[in-house]
């Protein structure tokens, strides 16, 4: 196992812990950290994280589970299994992760609108612009201007490379 391998605490173990204690009625943030705390200690393991971050992991989960419909948040904070979550509960009892959440329609759309969106034009088109023009006009990958190990290297030889594959196909 590697140092910072803590296989409780994977997206599906924490939502497998999640649901199965919401199977045996409303669930808490702190019920959860709870349960959490006991299966380490049952496992005589330490979590190797510190006590804010296995919130915070554990928060997320929970609301990622009420956004695919899988928890419904009661009038007084608690968390309780919906039809779905308990279909959920049976079929995957090892846990969910996002792929397996993906799945439901509202948890799909939620990652659409909260994924990471282009900021607009590639900073570096005009290095790739000119590596291009050195391939088209056989320049060798050797006429790279710029340092090895930067970004613009990089666009510029992407640029050569494109034209390389045009040139030859």
């Amino acid at each position: 196992m590697f140092e910072n391998d803590f296989p409780l605490l994977s997206t599906a173990s924490l939502v497998a812990l999640i649901l199965h204690k919401a199977g045996t009625g409303p669930v808490t943030l702190e019920s959860c950290e709870t349960a959490l705390a006991a299966l380490f200690r049952q496992a005589n393991e330490t979590p190797g994280l510190p006590p804010e971050e296995l919130r915070e992991r554990l928060a997320g989960h929970l609301a990622d589970l009420q956004t695919a419909r899988i928890l419904e948040q009661e009038a007084d904070g608690s968390w309780q299994l919906t039809r779905r979550g308990r279909r959920a509960l049976e079929q995957h009892p090892e846990g969910l992760d996002q792929t397996d959440l993906a799945r439901y329609p509202e948890f799909a759309a939620h990652l659409r609108d909260t994924a990471h969106q282009p900021c607009g034009m590639d900073p570096r088109g005009a290095h790739f612009d000119e590596g291009f023009r050195a391939g088209l006009n056989g320049q060798p990958l050797t006429a790279n201007p710029y340092a090895f190990d930067n970004a613009d290297h990089q666009a510029w030889e992407s640029g050569w490379s494109e034209a390389r594959n045009e040139r030859q196909g």
